[in-house]
C-alpha cells in the first residue's frame, strides 16, 4: 500500500496555524501587559475578553498563570530594551546619554509601574536581576564609557553603578505608586537623583 502523498493544497496548513497561534499570543500578552499594568488582579477572564480569545486559549499557551506573568515581563522587557536601543546610548557625552536613554526607559515603563510592583514583589532579588540584565547591558557599556571621561566615578564598580541606577528608577516607579510623588514630578527626580548618584563628586 503507498503512502498518502501531501497535496499543494494542504502544505500551507500547518504555517497558517503557527501564524494564527503567533498572533493570538501577540494578542494575549498586549491585552495582559495592559490589564495587568492598570489592575496586577486581573482575571483570565478579563485578559482573554482584551485579546479576543477565550480563556481556554490563554491556558494552551500558557498552562498557569505564572507562565502567564512570566510571558508578560519578557514582553514589557523587550519594549524597554528597545525603547533604550532607539535613546542611542552610544552617542553624545556620557552625562547626556545616560539622561536620553533614563529618560526613554522611564517614559516606556510609565505605561506599567503596576506590573513592576507585582514582579518585584513576587521575584527573589537574584531572579528580578536576572531579568534585568537585557536592560543593564544596554547601559553597562555607557557607564565605562563615562568612567574613562572622568564624569562618572571610577573608584566604584560598573556593577554598582548599574544597581544603584536601577533601584533609583524602582524607588521612583514605586513612589508613584504609593502616591508619595506625583507622576508629573517622578521623571525630573528620578534623573537628577541618578545621575548625582553615579557622578566623579566636585571638588
Amino acid at each position: 500500500m503507498t503512502k498518502p502523498t501531501t497535496t499543494p493544497a494542504e502544505a500551507p496548513a500547518p504555517k497558517r496555524r503557527r501564524a494564527d497561534a503567533e498572533r493570538s499570543v501577540a494578542a494575549i500578552l498586549d491585552a495582559a501587559l495592559e490589564a495587568l499594568a492598570s489592575d496586577p488582579d486581573s482575571s483570565m477572564s478579563e485578559i482573554a475578553a482584551r485579546a479576543g480569545v477565550v480563556r481556554a486559549t490563554i491556558y494552551v499557551h500558557f498552562p498557569t498563570r505564572t507562565d502567564l506573568l512570566d510571558a508578560v515581563m519578557e514582553h514589557a522587557v523587550a519594549q524597554v530594551v528597545e525603547a533604550m536601543r532607539v535613546a542611542e546610548p552610544q552617542r553624545g557625552e556620557p552625562v547626556e546619554a545616560l539622561e536620553r536613554v533614563l529618560r526613554a526607559t522611564w517614559r516606556q515603563l510609565a505605561q506599567f509601574h503596576g506590573l513592576l510592583a507585582m514582579n518585584t514583589a513576587r521575584l527573589s532579588a537574584e531572579e528580578l536581576h536576572r531579568r534585568h540584565v537585557p536592560m543593564l547591558d544596554q547601559i553597562e557599556p555607557l557607564i565605562e564609557r563615562g568612567q574613562k571621561q572622568g564624569v562618572f566615578r571610577s573608584d566604584l564598580p560598573v556593577a554598582w553603578h548599574l544597581a544603584v541606577v536601577r533601584a533609583i528608577v524602582h524607588a521612583a516607579s514605586a513612589a508613584i505608586q504609593g502616591g508619595r510623588i506625583a507622576e508629573s514630578e517622578a521623571e525630573a527626580a528620578m534623573l537628577t537623583t541618578a545621575i548625582n548618584a553615579i557622578a566623579t563628586p566636585r571638588v
